[in-house]
């Protein structure tokens, strides 16, 4: 087990794509820190994934700096495969990961608490034991996705509707047979409304899709070949965020990679409604157009919201909530952020985007400790 040092130059909080491609780059410029991952293993967060999932990047997008991903992993990445990737990746690399320990608070440091003074307090619960590390500066690489959201109408369905957020969801055995409504309108809602409908016992279930607008759906191949290749042939994959292109694309929703739920509503294998849920009672889903959608059973595919209730430094965090940054750096001095959608560009949240904007993060923390930043390498040991 890697021992935590009491004070380290920067502290990455988060041991995913995000923390570990953050990680590779600090490693590079020679700037001591350690990650810390509340997981038991690398890659945890990918595993405890529906067993179904498949990344909607091909691997030659779905890969970090310094290492692709094997051979013999598929075109479209499985969760496991991605999993075991992740926890090959930070020991070839020599991550400095410190698992099973869950960051509590990050404050300013000051005399009372043993900190020097401008330098941040992390603490921390590592098998249920407290303790402290001081850092320089922080990067918070723990994304976007921490907590499920469910609309507060569904507290009016009756107790026998099997409600499941797509973040619990693992199996379409979760789901008893009858009337399912999916709903949502990304990749998740279609990967996992395709599922219930074409499953075995699928011939139990009625599935209906509930998207808030009408899916855009993105073909898989362009001319014989991902259509991944030419977004980042022309530029258009690693477009910056305030770009034309990328505000027309944030502007549209999540595209929905492949065609396949669209052919099973085709088919009348699987129904579609573009609505939005504004009510629920007893067995019923109220939709925004007046109709009314009967079910057994939700699988909520509506996202998570932002959750940094461990950020505890003024002027982190919107009143909401929500990163303060741009670019990733935050108005508080020694406080940066990796892994949030549209960080500085189309690609920031997938992990094709996240060396970019590791590597401009790791030159602003360079920057802000000007010419006097260590490069020792024994730090790497921690």
């Amino acid at each position: 087990m890697r021992e935590i040092p009491s004070d380290v130059d920067v502290v990455v909080v988060g041991g995913g794509q995000a923390g570990l491609g953050m990680s590779y780059r600090l490693r590079e410029a020679g700037i001591a820190h350690i990650v810390l991952d509340d997981r038991a293993r690398t890659g945890d967060v990918w595993r405890e994934r529906w067993d179904s999932l498949v990344l909607f990047t091909p691997k030659r997008f779905a890969a970090l700096a310094g290492s692709p991903l094997p051979r013999d992993a598929d075109t479209y990445p499985t969760r496991l495969q991605l999993a075991d990737y992740l926890e090959r990746y930070a020991a070839e690399h020599g991550i400095p990961v410190a698992h099973r320990t869950r960051v509590t608070r990050i404050a300013r440091a000051d005399a009372t608490d043993g900190g020097a003074r401008g330098r941040f307090a992390i603490a921390y619960e590592r098998d249920a034991h407290p303790g402290v590390i001081y850092a320089q500066s922080v990067v918070i690489a723990t994304g976007p996705f921490q907590y499920p959201r469910v609309p507060r109408v569904a507290a009016g369905l009756d107790d026998d509707v099997v409600q499941v957020h797509s973040s619990a969801y693992r199996r379409p055995a979760d789901l008893p047979t009858g009337r399912i409504a999916v709903v949502g309108g990304g990749n998740s809602a279609a990967q996992l409304a395709v599922e219930l409908a074409t499953a075995p016992g699928a011939e139990g279930r009625e599935v209906t899709m509930i998207a808030p607008a009408e899916p855009w759906f993105i073909p898989e191949r362009v001319a014989g070949v991902s259509v991944y290749w030419p977004l980042s042939a022309f530029g258009i994959l690693d477009s910056p965020a305030e770009s034309r292109i990328s505000q027309y694309i944030h502007s549209r929703g999540d595209g929905i990679l492949g065609t396949e739920a669209k052919k099973l509503v085709r088919r009348g294998t699987l129904e579609l409604r573009t609505s939005r849920v504004v009510g629920a009672a007893g067995r019923a889903l109220g939709l925004k157009d007046g109709s009314r959608v009967e079910v057994d059973a939700v699988l909520w595919c509506t996202g998570f919201r932002a959750h940094y209730p461990f950020v505890a430094v003024d002027g982190a965090l919107s009143e909401h909530g929500t990163p303060r940054h741009e670019r990733g750096v935050s108005p508080v001095d020694g406080v940066y952020w990796i892994g949030l959608p549209w960080q500085t560009r189309l690609d920031s949240s997938i992990l094709h985007g996240i060396d970019a904007d590791a590597r401009e993060l790791t030159a602003a923390i360079v920057a802000a400790r000007g010419t006097d930043a260590p490069r020792a390498s024994a730090s790497m040991g921690l």
